[in-house]
C-alpha cells in the first residue's frame, strides 16, 4: 500500500522546510519556488507526502487523449540516513514503488524521474530491470562538480588550482566590482542580456520571462541571489545562486567576454560561495559539466563551462540522469513516438520556449 497523499494547504506553506528535512538536505528543484516557476511551462504542481516518505514535488501535465504525465524534478529523494548516504538503485526502486502505485491510482500514464543515483553499470541494469527507460535530460547537471564549502575561505580556496587563486586576487587588485543586487526588472534585464550574449550560437535559452520569474521568486523567498560584476560602471558579468538545505548552487552565469577583467568569473563564483555559506550551505553545486569520461571532448556542448569549473575542482560526479517509467504502456508509447515531439514543437512555436 502506497499510503501517499497530496499535501494539505498548511503543509504547502511549509513545503521548503519539509523538503529540507530529507537526510540529504533536499534538492532546490523540489522547492515550492521551482514548482511555481514551472507553471510558466504549463505544469501544475502536485505536492506529495506520506508517512516515512520524503516530501516529493511532482509536476503534472494533462496531455490530450493520453492522460496525466508526472515529472519529478531532481527526485525522488535518494538519501537514506542522517548523514545523507545515498541509497543503491535497488533500494531506490523499492522506495519509488510507493510513488509508482500512487501515480497509477491517479491515472498517470508516464512517470519521469531524476533520482540523484550515482551512475554505474549496476544502477543502469537495476533500473532497466524495473522498467525504467532512459529519457531526454531535463536538468543540466547529470554530471556535475560539488564543492565542499564546510571549511573557512582559506580551506575552500585551497581546493582551487593555484592559477585560479592568483586570478581571484588579481581581480580584486584591479578593482573588479562584485555586487549582490536585487532581482529588479532592470537587473534581470542586464543579467539576461549577458546570458543571451554568452549563449549565442552555443546553446538555447528559455524566454526572458522564465528566467525573470525564477530569479525574482527565489530571491524573494531568500533562496536565491543575483550577483553582477562591473568594470567601472559597465556590467560585464552576472551569476545567480540558489540555496536550499545544505546545498547552494551556481544556477546561471554569463559574461561580456570582450570586457572581462582577468579572474572576474572566479571572483564571481567566490561571491556565490560566500553567500551560500551565509545561508548555511556546506556544499556548492556547480551544476553541470561534461561526463567524467568526456572532459577533454571539445565537441561536447558543456566543454567550455566544464573547463572553467575544473579549475575549481576536478572531482566530477556522474548521476544516472532522467528515466521514464511507462504506467500505461499504450499511452506511453504514443507519447514517446508522437506526443513528445509535438509538445516540443508547440512550446517553441507558441512560447518561444525550447522546453515543454
Amino acid at each position: 500500500m502506497h499510503n501517499l497523499r497530496y499535501a494539505t494547504a498548511h503543509e504547502i506553506t511549509q513545503w521548503d522546510e519539509l523538503v529540507e528535512r530529507a537526510p540529504g538536505g533536499g534538492e532546490i528543484w523540489q522547492s515550492r519556488e521551482y514548482a511555481e516557476v514551472k507553471r510558466h511551462q504549463r505544469y501544475s504542481p502536485r505536492y506529495v507526502v506520506g508517512e516515512e516518505y520524503p516530501a516529493t514535488l511532482v509536476l503534472e501535465k494533462q496531455i490530450p487523449l493520453l492522460g496525466r504525465f508526472w515529472y519529478v524534478p531532481g527526485g525522488p529523494d535518494v538519501s537514506i540516513d542522517a548523514a545523507g548516504t545515498p541509497m543503491s538503485a535497488t533500494e531506490y526502486v523499492a522506495r519509488a514503488e510507493r510513488l509508482v502505485e500512487f501515480a497509477r491510482a491517479e491515472g498517470v500514464f508516464l512517470l519521469k524521474v531524476e533520482p540523484r543515483l550515482i551512475a554505474s553499470d549496476e544502477a543502469f541494469a537495476t533500473l532497466a530491470a524495473a522498467g525504467y527507460q532512459p529519457g531526454a535530460h531535463v536538468l543540466p547537471h547529470v554530471s556535475t562538480i560539488v564543492l565542499d564549502i564546510s571549511g573557512d575561505e582559506d580551506e575552500i580556496m585551497a581546493g582551487f588550482s593555484s592559477s585560479t587563486r592568483t586570478k581571484i586576487r588579481k581581480a580584486d587588485r584591479e578593482g573588479f566590482d562584485v555586487r549582490r543586487v536585487a532581482a529588479s526588472e532592470e537587473n534581470c534585464r542586464i543579467m539576461f542580456d549577458l546570458l543571451s550574449g554568452t549563449a549565442e550560437d552555443k546553446f538555447e535559452l528559455r524566454p526572458y520571462e522564465y528566467f525573470r520569474d525564477f530569479w525574482q521568486s527565489f530571491q524573494a523567498a531568500g533562496r536565491g541571489q543575483l550577483v553582477l560584476g562591473y568594470d567601472g560602471d559597465v556590467p560585464v558579468a552576472g551569476m545567480f545562486a540558489t540555496a536550499l538545505g545544505q546545498t547552494s548552487g551556481y544556477k546561471d552565469g554569463a559574461s561580456a567576454k570582450a570586457k572581462l577583467p582577468t579572474g572576474a568569473m572566479y571572483r564571481m563564483q567566490l561571491e556565490l560561495i560566500r553567500w551560500g555559506k551565509e545561508q548555511g550551505a556546506t556544499r556548492h553545486d556547480l551544476i553541470g559539466t561534461p561526463p567524467s569520461d568526456q572532459l577533454d571532448n571539445k565537441s561536447h556542448r558543456l566543454y567550455g563551462v566544464g573547463q572553467y569549473k575544473l579549475r575549481l575542482s576536478k572531482d566530477v560526479t556522474d548521476f544516472v540522469g532522467t528515466f521514464d517509467l511507462a504506467l500505461r504502456p499504450r499511452q506511453a508509447k504514443l507519447w514517446k513516438m508522437v506526443g513528445d515531439r509535438i509538445a516540443r514543437r508547440h512550446a517553441l512555436a507558441v512560447r518561444k520556449d525550447v522546453f515543454y
